[in-house]
């Protein structure tokens, strides 16, 4: 049975897989800006996986059903420091539709006691909840075994911080430029009322 598409505000038929800072890899440069690595995803065509907070040893590419609207509250601007929002406003946006093909599920958000009995070629999928004391699900998360090659998707769209950065990377050299559909400046988005 066919579902008509939902229109809510607080849903998405769209997935973002952000970028943060991360250790960098040059000893000039002592952490990778999480423009810097977007740029190195589009600059090779594919999102690679990783193990992170992965249970067992599949890797995966993680992203998020938040919708676009309330990104502000997951993601900080690349100036703004807090303990929170782990995530900068960068990264690759594509439709939900695209991930379910390529193998991405949304996460099992369960107590790893109930978790049991997940199969151990699926233990990718869960993610730990215990009420009032581990909870993600503010994350919306999707996986998707092993690595994202936007090579293959029909179309995505770049999330940038600003109106500059988005004329950079569209004047990158990628495999995947003709796929990128459109660059959004997020710093413009967020501050519209």
């Amino acid at each position: 049975m066919a579902f008509p598409n939902i229109r809510r505000s607080d849903f998405s038929h769209s997935l973002v897989h952000l970028t943060k800072d991360r250790p960098g890899l040059q000893p000039t440069d002592p952490w990778a800006r999480a423009f810097q690595v977007l740029k190195e995803i589009l600059t090779i065509g594919i999102i690679r996986s990783s193990l992170g907070f992965v249970k067992g040893n599949r890797p995966v590419v993680c992203l998020s059903e938040i919708p676009l609207s309330s990104v502000r509250e997951y993601a900080k601007p690349p100036n703004e420091d807090d303990n929170v929002r782990k995530y900068r406003m960068y990264g690759i946006i594509l439709s939900k539709e695209t991930v379910f093909k390529a193998g991405g599920r949304p996460v099992i958000y369960l107590p790893d006691a109930e978790g049991e009995w997940i199969p151990d070629d699926q233990k990718w999928r869960h993610v730990r909840f215990e009420h009032g004391q581990v909870d993600f699900t503010h994350e919306r998360e999707w996986r998707m075994l092993g690595d994202l090659d936007l090579k293959q998707v029909p179309g995505l769209y770049v999330m940038v911080w600003s109106s500059v950065e988005a004329k950079e990377i569209m004047a990158m050299s990628s495999p995947v430029r003709d796929k990128i559909l459109a660059v959004l400046p997020m710093e413009h988005i967020t501050t519209m009322a």
